[in-house]
């Protein structure tokens, strides 16, 4: 894995912006959750709170051979390999640990 690729990866403006597209649409879907860390997320990702949606690329972008998948060995990445399923994967998986970043289990912002 190419810790540059991962960098390039998350700097991408169509990848941050597909993956803002993802957390809204799941945001959509966690808003009526009975987790309150979830909910309280999700009203975040359906505000645009830039911390919470950078936060998703992040950690997207570091997400298990997805720097791998996107390096053209060359020292330029092609963002368009991660696919929407793995976009939507990516952001399921890490919808827990951006609620635990930015809040407590009973909801209240940490």
């Amino acid at each position: 894995m190419s810790y540059h690729a991962q960098s390039q990866l998350a700097n991408d403006s169509d990848f941050n912006g597909r993956n803002q597209a993802c957390a809204t649409q799941q945001a959509d879907v966690f808003r009526n959750d009975q987790r309150p860390d979830y909910v309280a997320l999700a009203a975040d990702v359906l505000r645009g709170n830039t911390d919470t949606l950078s936060a998703f690329v992040r950690i997207n972008a570091a997400g298990p051979g997805i720097a791998d998948k996107v390096d053209n060995g060359d020292g330029t990445i092609s963002q368009e390999y991660v696919t929407d399923a793995d976009l939507l994967s990516l952001t399921q998986a890490s919808w827990p640990v951006v609620a635990g970043l930015y809040y407590a289990p009973d909801g209240t912002p940490l």
